[in-house]
Formats: C-alpha cells, sequence, structure tokens
C-alpha cells in the first residue's frame, strides 16, 4: 500500500508528501532523509505503542 508520494523540488530537496493526509509533509536534503522523516512523522501521528517496524 503506498502511503506516500516522493519527489524533489526546484530547490533541489526531497518531499515525501502523504497520499492521504493533506498538508502532512516532510522534507529532507536526501530522498532517504525524506522517507525517514515521513516515517518518524507517522510514527508520532499514529502511534501504536509496540508495533514493529515492518520496513
Amino acid at each position: 500500500m503506498k502511503e506516500f508520494t516522493i519527489y524533489q523540488d526546484d530547490s533541489g530537496n526531497w518531499i515525501a508528501a502523504s497520499d492521504k493526509i493533506p498538508g502532512f509533509v516532510a522534507k529532507g536534503k536526501t530522498e532517504q532523509e525524506a522517507v525517514e522523516k515521513m516515517k518518524n512523522a507517522f510514527r508520532v501521528y499514529y502511534p501504536c505503542g509496540d508495533c514493529e517496524d515492518k520496513n
């Protein structure tokens, strides 16, 4: 299931934007940094206690 879209903006920053939550975005200097920031934001937004990170 796809949860977010990743793209590079005109400034060269990488953006990860939620496909389901408008305005829920993360920015990084690299694609990986943007993805990690988005994953962390989801963990904060959707806390699940003892859930395991399957990715």
